[in-house]
């Protein structure tokens, strides 16, 4: 039988064996001849062949059975930087190198360190399990294996500091873009249950946690150096954690009335990193645009804060209260304190917020 016709790859398309492996994503569980393979990708089938055998050498688990094809296993949930490049689009693929490891101290950290040894923005680092995962104001994120995607993206972005200090606020819309869109591709499909996703929207509070049904889903850590004499941002680690699912017996007690997950029982095969690219795909363009604030208004409305009593916490630990008004031009929370006339500015340096108990 003739092979299928060669076709001319365009500069711009996917290595082979990310299509294929996209492919084989889709149609997780079904095998997929050689031939239709072939005959979807416009190639032969000792182009599938090779490509089949270069994803498992780069630790893509496929099971292939002669005169049957090849089939990604529905129950295998182990991500890959060719599974999570495979689900990205042209643009996002040309800018960001992935790189995936089961189990890390901190994401953040290690990107740090390439942030500060000239390493070219772009490069992704994810991971399945933290050691010693940060949050803000120095505290713990607790990272556990097997529940959760932690990642960290190295940027350079080409603005001043007063625009930079927005990547938090555009990546908590992204984020929560995100979220839902993992929860509507997956629903019905958690590990062969009948769970469905939640139809409630993902609210951000202020300024870096995302909230689905009242628990924190995701928190988000910008860190940044600062170029003293051009007084623009030398390079940002941006570094985000997930709860896909509740841990082995359930999140720790100081945690159980905070932390939720974005699926109620267990992870689907394949949501990390099908999360993974669809927030990459959303935040680059517009990480791009950022001096243009596309997303501010997104960011002002899904704002779980605006409106309540709050309590803010100032830098000597004192707790005042106040009401929490909205969102600036800056993506600064605007307050009124108890007792006073007029509003108050807070920024993520000077002050934490959190919901009045």
């Amino acid at each position: 039988m003739a092979e299928t016709k060669h076709r001319k790859r365009n500069k711009d398309e996917a290595p082979l064996k990310e299509r294929v492996l996209k492919l084989l994503t889709e149609h997780r569980g079904e095998y997929l001849s050689g031939e239709i393979l072939a005959g979807k990708l416009s190639v032969s089938r000792q182009a599938v062949w090779k490509a089949v055998r270069t994803l498992e050498a780069e630790g893509v688990r496929l099971k292939g059975v002669t005169n049957r094809g090849y089939m990604l296993k529905e129950s295998d949930d182990r991500f890959t930087s060719a599974g999570i490049t495979a689900l990205l689009n042209d643009d996002a693929r040309a800018f960001f190198r992935l790189e995936t490891a089961a189990v890390v101290t901190s994401t953040n950290t290690l990107l740090k360190a390439h942030g500060s040894s000239g390493e070219a923005e772009g490069l992704v680092l994810l991971a399945e399990m933290q050691t010693a995962g940060r949050g803000r104001t120095g505290r713990s994120f607790y990272s556990p294996e097997g529940s959760g995607l932690y990642m960290s993206l190295l940027l350079r972005p080409p603005y001043r500091a007063e625009v930079s200090v927005r990547i938090t606020a555009l990546a908590a819309v992204s984020a929560a873009r995100a979220v839902e869109k993992t929860l509507a591709h997956f629903s019905g499909k958690s590990d062969g249950s009948e769970e469905k996703g939640s139809a409630d929207p993902v609210r951000i509070k202020w300024v870096n946690d995302l909230y689905l049904n009242g628990k924190k889903i995701c928190g988000i850590l910008t860190e940044a150096a600062l170029d003293m004499e051009s007084g623009r941002t030398e390079y940002a680690v941006l570094g985000l954690g997930f709860n896909l699912a509740p841990p082995v017996g359930g999140f720790p007690e100081e945690l159980r009335d905070i932390a939720g997950s974005i699926f109620e029982t267990s992870c689907p095969p394949g949501a990390r990193a099908y999360l993974a690219a669809a927030f990459l795909n959303d935040f680059l363009p517009a990480f791009r645009r950022l001096p243009e604030k596309e997303f501010l208004q997104e960011y002002r409305d899904r704002q779980l804060l605006i409106g309540k009593e709050i309590e803010v916490i100032e830098a000597d630990g004192s707790v005042k209260e106040a009401a929490a008004l909205g969102i600036d031009e800056n993506c600064r929370l605007v307050v009124r304190m108890k007792g006073d006339v007029g509003t108050r500015i807070l920024d993520s340096g000077e002050v934490r917020a959190r919901m009045r108990r």
